[in-house]
């Protein structure tokens, strides 16, 4: 998975949050400004869809790991962050959970604040000391 389809991706899980809703009119209304290839459009519109099913198990894991407040409290930009690699890190065998942790970290300095890059950072690495065994299962291993 490409860094345009990431930030594609965050910025549809971003809108979602804000409306309370998803369909396709919102990618097309992102990649109206920001045009995109059709592979980055498909490979975001997979990742939300993937999100979306699981988006209560990755919940449940952000809090897990990220107990100090409610994941409905959390900055949008962060959560979303933490959704789309931890979600990664479960189904993407192909990446490695390095590469995919050093992603959210620079979205994280490009989008968040400016404590975010060390927050998600310090969440992932945590997820990935629980998880010594990545693969299609870790999302069932990491569940509270």
């Amino acid at each position: 998975m490409g860094r345009q389809a990431r930030i594609l991706a965050l910025q549809c899980l971003y809108v979602r949050d804000v409306r309370g809703s998803f369909d396709t009119a919102i990618v097309d209304w992102l990649c109206a400004d920001d045009p995109v290839s059709g592979a980055v459009r498909r490979n975001a519109e997979h990742l939300v869809a993937g999100i979306l099913d699981d988006v209560d198990r990755l919940d449940a894991v952000i809090q897990k790991y990220a107990p100090a407040l409610p994941v409905e409290l959390l900055a949008i930009v962060d959560r979303n962050i933490l959704r789309v690699a931890i979600y990664e890190m479960a189904k993407r065998e192909q990446t490695p959970n390095r590469v995919i942790i050093n992603e959210a970290t620079e979205l994280a300095s490009n989008f968040g604040s400016e404590s975010s890059a060390r927050f998600v950072n310090g969440v992932l690495g945590s997820v990935l000391n629980d998880s010594p065994n990545p693969g299609a299962d870790t999302l069932a291993r990491l569940d509270p």
